[in-house]
């Protein structure tokens, strides 16, 4: 496991490791070139492989085992974990800070000369992000469900410890 700090240009978990996990995601990225290069439209297919490979991009893993260990909350949602109330679950979300449609359509847009490598940084340059619902919310009623940069849909939501920007993504 790649368990320290990614390079520049790079995830926290590479799709070129020899682990099995990592020759699942160079898979499932192939598979979603090869259906953006022929024009096919976003699915619940292509979503569920963004999901699971921006997961594996920043966790190793393609599906999160524990939101209350994961990394990359908001302020507000560290505080919910953190308390541990019966219900907290349903008080914060999982959220992608750039849209899984977003990184389909970048797929769209770039399909030409899509490379296995810019496919990974287009999916990990932003990991996803625990925030609370009424952030969620939030971010809904200013316009920002699927629009805007990453940073201006954040633009109102405190965090502390770590950028939206994955640390190893390469700048565009």
């Amino acid at each position: 496991m790649n368990l320290m700090a990614p390079l520049p240009g790079q995830t926290r978990y590479s799709i070129h490791h020899k682990s099995l996990d990592a020759r699942k995601a160079r898979i499932l990225i192939r598979a979603l070139i090869d259906c953006a290069k022929v024009g096919i439209k976003p699915s619940f297919s292509t979503t569920q492989m963004l999901r699971g490979l921006s997961l594996y991009l920043e966790c190793g893993t393609f599906s999160n085992k524990s939101w209350r260990l994961y990394h990359r909350a908001s302020d507000a949602a560290r505080l919910i974990v953190a308390a541990g109330e019966k219900g907290w679950k349903t008080r914060v979300t999982f959220e992608h800070v750039r849209p899984l449609s977003k990184m389909y359509q970048m797929f769209l847009d770039e399909r030409k000369t899509l490379t296995l490598d810019r496919a990974a940084n287009i999916i990990g340059e932003y990991p996803p992000i625990l925030i609370t619902v009424e952030e969620e919310h939030r971010m809904a009623k200013l316009g920002f469900s699927v629009e805007g940069t990453p940073e201006q849909r954040y633009a109102e939501i405190a965090f502390s410890g770590f950028s939206l920007r994955s640390d190893g993504a390469l700048p565009r």
